[in-house]
């Protein structure tokens, strides 16, 4: 259900990120060319949402087009498990059971989707999957949304794999991984990607509030990255991390990105998607931040797209 599953396409295709109080509406033409972007948030009048985002949809002249959907992060839970030795199209069902006492929701109302993680460590013995799980009956309460606005539901994404779709544009070093950091207001995380693939997935004990503060985050984000590092060479059994990107979220640390480049032999990298994706006018950072999932999954060519 999560997997953002179709094949790369010519044309335009559209994408909604859903967090808790907003959303963002991208469109991309040709995984070129970003045809349109909007996003808002109503922390203070919830109610208006619905009617707002019909309203959208109808001035942007989209009614009854097919659009992919991306839940944010913190819309539903990200778990790294053992893979069970059943054929990948029967993982799913086999795990269900097993997320007792994991997930915050009850497994009767879950949709839920696993993603395998290349086989690592010691001579590849390592097994994992991811499991993505969310509340069914919240998922279909925002779907409800979509269709009373006339939008065709193609397909529902989470946001790490959108993130995937946007870092695939990126010119990188193919034979290392790299090490991503993404900043929501509340939500910080950090991910190992490798040959287009998901390896880990943690929170990070960061907020929106402390990026000035480099004396407080700069040596926690640096010891972070370290042991990311030696995560990667010692468990992974991966090449070591060149690249170190991050996203929108973090364009007003500049002096913590300073402060990582003078303590880091890596290329500190600041995600700026107008450097790849052709855009007119070109957005702010604050904008790319703002509508930065629903773009990546407007895009038609993550990992997951790849291997079908």
């Amino acid at each position: 259900m999560f997997g953002l599953n179709l094949k790369a396409r010519t044309g335009k295709t559209i994408a909604c990120c859903l967090s808790e109080r907003g959303y963002s509406l991208a469109a991309v033409k040709d995984n070129k060319k970003l045809i349109f972007n909007l996003s808002r948030e109503f922390a203070s009048k919830p109610e208006l949402m619905r009617k707002t985002f019909a309203d959208d949809v109808a001035q942007l002249h989209i009614v009854g087009a097919q659009c992919r959907v991306i839940l944010a992060p913190g819309q539903y839970q990200l778990l790294l498990m053992d893979a069970l030795d059943v054929p990948e199209e029967e993982m799913v069902k086999a795990l269900r059971w097993r997320l007792k006492g994991l997930v915050d929701y009850p497994l009767n109302d879950i949709a839920m989707d696993a993603f395998i993680v290349p086989p690592h460590g010691v001579v590849g013995q390592r097994r994992k999957v991811f499991v993505a799980v969310t509340l069914l009956s919240a998922l279909k309460t925002k779907l409800a949304m979509l269709e009373a606005a006339y939008l065709t539901v193609s397909s529902i994404g989470i946001g790490e794999l959108a993130l995937a779709n946007l870092l695939a544009l990126m010119p990188k070093k193919p034979e290392a991984p790299l090490i991503v950091i993404s900043l929501e207001q509340s939500l910080c995380q950090l991910q190992i990607i490798y040959s287009d693939k998901l390896y880990l997935v943690r929170q990070l004990p960061f907020n929106q509030s402390l990026i000035k503060e480099v004396g407080v985050m700069g040596e926690g984000v640096l010891l972070e990255i370290q042991r990311s590092i030696d995560y990667c060479l010692s468990e992974l059994k991966l090449p070591e991390p060149q690249q170190i990107v991050f996203t929108p979220g973090f364009h007003e640390a500049t002096d913590l990105l300073a402060f990582l480049r003078q303590e880091l032999t890596k290329e500190i990298i600041l995600l700026d998607i107008g450097n790849f994706l052709q855009m007119e006018p070109r957005l702010t950072l604050k904008e790319e931040q703002d509508s930065f999932y629903s773009i990546g999954g407007a895009l038609t060519f993550s990992a997951q797209e790849q291997d079908e």
